[in-house]
């Protein structure tokens, strides 16, 4: 059905602020803030989105703002401390790495980051790499396991074995008494888990990259969801919207849920409640009716066994009936007698 173009700007008039916050603002930003740029220690040309904290209210976005500290920039991301050892603007991309990890020495993550909780931040919403180091704690030692085994971790009371999976661990995958203390995402694959080594300690010093995105950010802002444009080029996202042809197709949808879902709750309140209430009223009754009919009976047998009317004359006198004559009395008794 088409929509008259006066119809169609009407409808879209309150939907106008939005497209001009979402598309107007970021690319006005980055076209006046991409010249402002930091460096701090090897990490040079930081610019729009980021920014370094002190820099001029003017430059980069305050949502992506880095710190430095020793000559080098760190990013606070869901409650950790992560070294940013470079930033990709072709890319899109930024990779860090724990700051208890960085150095490539024994240990456990500054603050624990499973993958699925990398992505919950609109600011960041995919990794490059699905894989993660998930750091196990056992009450006793697991033979299986020790060749995995991190020493600077591990006594007499505690063993701590690191695993390598593309997701967390299911509760059946995590031997007995023992429990996962720690996860941090990886920036490849380690399908091998080979033993907890120097090999180990230099994959989880590289750390792992992060998308970053303007544009989630600020459709998260409006209370709208980001999504992937293209899966041909996942860097680029942009909001989920919903339209009046969106409109047409689910409300029917929804429509026939609720009428479907009314169909059911029906259905069982005749089978369980109404079907079972008929049947009760039904036998009681037929009891009811039943017990009726018993006692309509005995009441006519009651009236059969009471005395005959006498019959009365025309005149409203009583008539004498006759009697047996004494020779029809012999007679019977005779009768009687030969039988």
């Amino acid at each position: 059905m088409r929509i008259e173009a006066s119809a169609a700007f009407t409808s879209s008039r309150p939907l106008f602020p939005l497209f001009i916050f979402l598309f107007f603002i970021p690319g006005f930003h980055a076209r006046n803030l991409q010249q402002c740029s930091s460096s701090c220690g090897d990490l040079t040309n930081i610019s729009y989105p980021f920014r370094l904290q002190g820099d001029p209210a003017g430059c980069g976005d305050v949502d992506f703002q880095l710190s430095c500290q020793n000559n080098t920039a760190i990013l606070n991301f869901r409650g950790g401390k992560y070294y940013v050892k470079g930033i990709s603007y072709d890319k899109r991309t930024i990779r860090v790495v724990d700051v208890n990890l960085a150095h490539g020495t024994c240990g456990l993550p500054y603050k624990s980051l499973s993958m699925s909780e990398a992505t919950e931040d609109s600011r960041f919403p995919s990794l490059i790499t699905f894989w993660q180091a998930n750091f196990v704690n056992c009450s006793n030692a697991i033979p299986e396991l020790t060749d995995s085994k991190v020493p600077c971790l591990s006594g007499d009371t505690s063993h701590v074995y690191v695993n390598f999976s593309n997701r967390n661990l299911f509760g059946y995958e995590i031997p007995r008494n023992c429990k996962v203390i720690s996860r941090i995402p990886t920036s490849a694959e380690n399908e091998l888990n080979y033993p907890y080594n120097e090999t180990t300690l230099k994959l989880l010093a590289t750390g792992f990259d992060l998308r970053w995105s303007v544009e989630c950010r600020n459709c998260h802002t409006v209370g709208l969801s980001c999504v992937y444009e293209s899966n041909n080029d996942p860097r680029i996202f942009q909001c989920e919207t919903m339209y009046e042809e969106d409109y047409k197709t689910l409300l029917p949808a929804a429509i026939a849920y609720l009428v479907s879902d009314r169909l059911i709750v029906k259905a069982l309140l005749v089978r369980f409640i109404l079907a079972p209430l008929v049947v009760f009223v039904f036998l009681l009754h037929k009891c009811l009716t039943t017990r009726k009919t018993v006692g309509n009976a005995e009441h006519v047998g009651d009236l059969q066994m009471l005395p005959k009317p006498v019959p009365c004359s025309p005149q409203g006198h009583t008539r004498n009936l006759p009697s047996d004559s004494p020779k029809q009395v012999l007679i019977a008794a005779s009768i009687e007698r030969s039988a």
